[in-house]
């Protein structure tokens, strides 16, 4: 049977996993929140280098008439 003290350091052994745990959930979620983020950064800046390009297509394309 164990004693009052090896019931302490079990709950206190994984109070410790528990916190261990969830900093690695919380370093998980910052790295994929950071990726998502610049994935979106980079789309809109795609986005925004064909519209500029499309633009100046189609002035290109008015003033050679």
């Amino acid at each position: 049977m164990k004693t009052y003290h090896q019931f302490s350091e079990d709950i206190e052994q994984r109070r410790i996993e528990l916190r261990q745990r969830s900093r690695d959930q919380m370093q998980r979620f910052k790295e994929k929140s950071k990726t998502s983020a610049d994935a979106q950064r980079q789309r809109t800046s795609d986005a925004d280098n064909r519209k500029r390009l499309k633009d100046e297509i189609k002035r290109e394309l008015r003033d050679d008439r």
